[in-house]
């Protein structure tokens, strides 16, 4: 009997068990969706401002676009889209690239493209602008002390080089009404032997098209 009682004592502890751990896998996962949209969200912005100055409304764009390439020597590129509707209803794109690549990187070529659905449309450089930026970081480690007090102590530095490029272009209209019935849009740039393209996934895609239809 008291065998009969510890085994069915030890079921119900084991059945407890494993539906505390789905119940904390599942908060797990539902944390994580939640830093996933929060990501998505903050880095596919729409703003809308009035410029009295130009007579004009505003609508802005922000993204950034991580490449997962670890052969690439793109880290990531943040993008500005503007879009300009004037006091006479006149409406104007003007993009904005930031390109950071690894300090190994070839310059850049003074060359843009979007391939638009496997059309390939050239973009006409307004400015470009380059940099080189050095970033030292602290290593540290924490040791105890002869009376068991936790020290933090630097024990390095850590440097980190970046090349940061910059464009902007303009968007013709008929490229942006080319985009609003694309299915799939590509951003593609040159450093040297390598060949950097960015791809907008369905959803940025779909965010752009609704951007490109605000008013």
């Amino acid at each position: 009997m008291r065998n009969e009682s510890k085994n069915q004592h030890y079921k119900k502890s084991n059945m407890e068990n494993q539906f505390y751990t789905k119940k904390i896998t599942k908060i797990f996962f539902v944390l994580i969706s939640c830093f996933m949209m929060q990501n998505c969200i903050l880095s596919n912005k729409i703003i809308e401002e009035n410029d009295i100055v130009y007579s004009s409304k505003r609508i802005k764009w922000d993204c950034t676009y991580k490449d997962y390439n670890r052969r690439s020597p793109l880290l990531y590129l943040k993008q500005s889209i503007v879009k300009t509707i004037s006091s006479k209803n006149e409406v104007s794109y003007n993009v904005y690239d930031v390109l950071f690549l690894t300090s190994s990187s070839f310059k850049l070529e003074d060359k843009i493209f979007i391939i638009i659905d496997n059309n390939v449309y050239t973009m006409i450089i307004k400015n470009k602008e380059c940099e080189n930026t050095k970033e030292i970081t602290e290593n540290r480690n924490e040791i105890l002390t002869a009376d068991s007090t936790k020290v933090s102590v630097v024990t390095g530095y850590s440097e980190n080089n970046r090349k940061i490029t910059r464009f902007s272009y303009k968007l013709s209209n008929d490229i942006v009404d080319k985009i609003k019935k694309s299915n799939q849009v590509l951003f593609r740039y040159y450093s040297g032997p390598n060949m950097l393209t960015v791809k907008l996934h369905k959803n940025k895609l779909n965010k752009l098209k609704q951007f490109i239809d605000k008013e």
